[in-house]
């Protein structure tokens, strides 16, 4: 699902990211696995196109929804990042995406149904485009070394080469539908209220139980033709044979929800964004927890209740200010299209606010009020929901088609089926009255999963609700969780499911004792995978004893009970030897078992045995298949270790094709390092041409997260005089940030600025000391310590330190500080004057390094040397490899001549015939 609203550069549109939320609800809710891009760049639009890959199965149904700006150039249809500005049709290429991208991936996929919605027929946004835009665009051109010219041509051919509306699209061998908000060629309307008409009329007939999708779309397009009184016409493509239904009459819920039918089989991402909105708002808005809308605004401040979150915090004498501080090392976040989020909070408040009984799922059942008219009467239920079920006080169930009779004052109860993801439906009868009159009655009713479930279920667990939330994700929303869950065990202190998940969340933030209290008590009503937690506890010593052994009984009762998880924990005791001897053959048997319940942590740790050669023959091949399969499961670890295994051709062909997929991947998961990686393949052009802003964009936001390697590489980014990106002041500020988190290669960057004062106060103390700290394990920062400690500028040069941090680096292996320690033993300064000895370290300059231009200046510098200075610089050579030429005098006896054949001859090189050359130097001075 991609919304692109807050367009940077381009003429933003307000409903596009509202669009695409909402029909995200909607997928989620038909028990679609959803992801969800919202005002989205290029490269994040790639790395969500590259999760949604990876998740396509063989006979799965896949679907694409795209709004936002797109353009139709030589009958191709691009779609627009918010990022794009380009300056010339061939950049306006290179900087969007091409839909039929998507439907090929779909097409190549085995799914047995492909479904791609296109709202994105609007205007040429590059027409009239206005004049701040355009001048941004034309900045950056310049910046980037384009022509004034160059740059007004690109822009007029750009607004005459992009035709509006979009060109017909190919739907390949699979069954598929591609649908248009308007027909080719013509534009579509971005409409006038909160959403478009295209996506108004879908998201008015996709909850409708019993539509199949060709009746579906044809409703679409009458309501499409209905809201623009005719002028606006949809547009669909069709190569189905097979009917499809996004909410079938009948059907096993658990078995038609994406990541219910198998444990750990699951993105274990969040539900669409205004989904979480509303379920934790939903949650906590009674409450006066200051924590709650202190967490609440945290993880959403964009949401639909910040403003009331601010009030709240404020008047429980908190500071929303601090909870929205952000790292000022950081360019500003860009503001959200505003039609667009007045438009989004609207929905999600009127949703909210709605005369409807809400019930969550796997709480049991909840009393429900019948209209009025319906007590003492005889009703016919024309509609029963397909969520859940209704029953009366009899207990009898409200089945459709039935008749029953409702006694004055009854309240019959819901209680929704586990296994769907909930969403809003209707008890539906008829009064029937006497004389044969009848009245319609309807009770509103929605099913949704608790905020305790949604942020801490637990994706390996059998008895969850919903498909789970991943360790990873769980941990930068633990805050959250808690309150969710706290507030759930609270309303609901019986549901035992509850109690397991606030004690992974406890356990999450580090409370270990709270955490130790309620997986007892889970235990000991039985929850099984509360089971493996406390065990997990009982072996890292977690406010309870260190218990190997009962750690193992926990294990082993659960795995008996079929949980897989404990069975990866049975794995890592044998693994890791802790409490029974270490046997790697052993725990294999164990991940192979897990593995066979299609747990990819299980899957991760048999393919890292194969990779290591743990208890096995180490077999690359075997490591990268078992890896897929986690990755594809949606296993974070495995995705971002198979992605390395790609990049670096660990025992497999490098591929850095491969490499960047599963970088994408972990990327559009928003695992931090794994954003980071995928920026230096964009930075470096690793398998795609090198592309700065974008990896700009991912270290920024990988900083965001607090990766430490991403404020590096953005501060290294910025302090590199690199057009766009010349900022040396904010580099400072991030390279700073770098180096509190010990990131390798902060004190050297950091030391460059400080010593020549580029963006900072100039304070070449400082660099001294942080080059030296970085030299340690890194001979070229040693180099840098050298420089520093030879300058004189502010600060007086200690060249006697210069010569010995020269030295350290040359026995490093950099040539250049060769080169500088010559100079100094050369002129005598910090050292010895020793001509000879200068001889040797020019010779060990140019054995390291085959530069043209320090070859050039080795040459240069040696013009005015002797022919005795260059025997007793061999003489000085041969004895430091351990030959015997007698003293260093300059004088070519026949010790040294003895000498100078036996180190040719051990190098198989013949010995040149004449006096001592600068080629026979560098000859003596290479090492092994």
């Amino acid at each position: 699902m991609i919304g692109n609203s807050a367009y940077h550069h381009i003429t933003p549109l307000p409903n596009p990211a509202n669009d695409a939320q909402l029909i995200a609800e909607k997928l989620w809710e038909s028990g679609f696995e959803v992801i969800e891009s919202i005002d989205a760049d290029r490269e994040t639009m790639l790395a969500d196109l590259a999760t949604f890959r990876s998740r396509l199965r063989e006979g799965s149904e896949a679907l694409f929804f795209y709004a936002g700006h797109g353009v139709q150039l030589s009958g191709r249809n691009y779609l627009l990042p918010v990022s794009v500005a380009p300056y010339s049709v061939d950049d306006l290429r290179n900087q969007s995406v091409d839909a039929q991208l998507f439907v090929d991936i779909m097409d190549g996929s085995g799914a047995r149904l492909n479904i791609v919605l296109l709202d994105a027929c609007r205007n040429n946004p590059f027409i009239e485009i206005e004049d701040n835009d355009a001048q941004d665009i034309v900045t950056r051109a310049l910046t980037i070394g384009q022509s004034r010219e160059e740059v007004q041509r690109g822009l007029t051919l750009l607004s005459e080469a992009s035709s509006g509306g979009l060109a017909e699209m190919t739907a390949g061998d699979a069954e598929t539908m591609i649908s248009f908000a308007t027909a080719p060629g013509a534009v579509a309307f971005d409409g006038s209220g909160r959403h478009s008409p295209y996506t108004d009329a879908i998201a008015e007939n996709i909850d409708q139980p019993g539509v199949e999708l060709a009746e579906l779309f044809r409703r679409v397009r009458g309501g499409v033709r209905e809201r623009t009184d005719g002028l606006q016409i949809t547009w669909t493509t069709s190569t189905l044979e097979n009917a499809f239904y996004f909410k079938p009459d009948n059907t096993d819920l658990r078995l038609s929800t994406t990541g219910l039918g198998a444990a750990g089989d699951t993105l274990g991402e969040l539900p669409p964004l205004r989904v979480v909105d509303r379920t934790f708002w939903r949650a906590i808005r009674n409450t006066d927890r200051l924590d709650a809308f202190e967490a609440y605004l945290r993880t959403r401040p964009d949401g639909a209740f910040a403003d009331e979150a601010i009030a709240r915090i404020t008047t429980l004498g908190g500071d929303p200010d601090a909870v929205l501080a952000q790292d000022p090392a950081l360019p500003d976040r860009v503001e959200p299209a505003s039609g667009g989020q007045a438009a989004y909070k609207a929905d999600v408040i009127d949703r909210l606010d709605a005369d409807r009984h809400a019930v969550p799922i796997g709480v049991g059942p909840i009393e429900i009020q019948l209209p009025e008219q319906a007590s003492g009467n005889w009703v016919h239920v024309s509609r029963a929901p397909r969520l859940g079920e209704v029953r009366s006080d009899d207990g009898k169930a409200l089945a459709q088609g039935n008749v029953h009779y409702v006694q004055a004052g009854e309240t019959p109860q819901f209680e929704p089926h586990i296994g769907s993801n909930g969403g809003l439906e209707a008890l539906e009868g008829l009064v029937l009255a006497q004389g044969g009159a009848t009245e319609p009655v309807n009770v509103e009713l929605e099913s949704y999963v608790d905020a305790c479930d949604m942020l801490a279920g637990n994706p390996y667990d059998s008895e969850r609700v919903t498909a789970g939330t991943r360790q990873f994700i769980l941990d930068r929303n633990f805050d959250a969780a808690i309150v969710a869950c706290e507030l759930a065990v609270e309303r609901q202190p019986d549901v035992v499911r509850f109690w397991a998940q606030l004690a992974r969340s406890y356990r999450a933030a580090g409370r270990y004792e709270e955490a130790r209290h309620w997986q007892v008590k889970a235990v000991e009503a039985g929850y099984v995978n509360a089971m493996v937690y406390l065990g997990q506890m009982h072996l890292d010593g977690q406010a309870v004893a260190q218990d190997f052994a009962r750690a193992y009984e926990l294990f082993e009762a659960a795995a008996d009970a079929g949980d897989s998880a404990a069975l990866t924990a049975l794995a890592w005791v044998h693994r890791a030897g802790v409490g029974v001897p270490q046997d790697y053959a052993r725990a294999r048997e164990f991940y192979e078992l897990g593995a066979a319940r299609r747990n990819d942590w299980a899957m991760t740790n048999l393919a890292e045995f194969y990779q290591k050669g743990l208890g096995v023959e180490r077999d690359p091949e075997a490591a990268e298949q078992w890896y897929l399969q986690a990755a594809k499961s949606g296993e974070l670890t495995a995705q971002t270790r198979l992605a390395r295994m790609y990049q670096d051709g660990d025992g497999i062909p490098q591929n850095f094709s491969k490499a960047r997929l599963w970088f994408e991947t972990a990327a559009s998961r928003g695992v931090p390092n794994g954003v980071t990686r995928l920026g230096i393949m964009y930075e470096q052009g690793q398998g795609s041409r090198p592309d700065v802003e974008a990896a700009a964009r991912l270290y920024l936001r990988a900083a965001r997260e607090g990766d430490g390697e991403a404020y590096f590489r953005l501060g290294r980014l910025y302090a590199s005089q690199t057009p766009l990106f010349d900022d040396p002041a904010r580099a400072a500020l991030l390279l700073e940030r770098a180096l509190e988190q010990r990131v390798y290669g902060a004190e050297r960057e950091l030391a460059r600025l400080l010593e020549t004062g580029r963006g900072v106060q100039k304070d070449v103390a400082r660099a001294r000391a942080l080059y030296t700290a970085a030299a340690d394990g890194n001979p070229w920062a040693a180099r840098d310590a050298g420089r520093a400690f030879a300058s004189g500028d502010g600060v007086e040069p200690d060249l006697a330190a210069a010569a010995d941090w020269y030295r350290k680096s040359m026995e490093g292996g950099v040539p250049w500080a060769a080169w500088d320690l010559a100079k100094l033993t050369e002129s005598g300064r910090g050292v010895a004057k020793d001509r000879p000895k200068a001889l040797t370290h020019y010779a060990t300059a140019l054995s390291l390094s085959d530069d043209a231009n320090l070859a050039r200046l080795v040459g240069d510098a040696i013009a005015n040397y002797s022919e005795a200075e260059f025997i007793a610089a061999a003489q000085l050579l041969l004895a430091q490899a351990g030959k015997d030429p007698g003293p260093a005098d300059g004088v070519m006896g026949a010790g040294t001549q003895r000498a100078l054949a036996e180190a040719f001859a051990e190098r198989g090189v013949a010995l040149p015939e004449g006096p001592i050359t600068m080629e026979m130097l560098t000859v003596l001075a290479a090492t092994d």
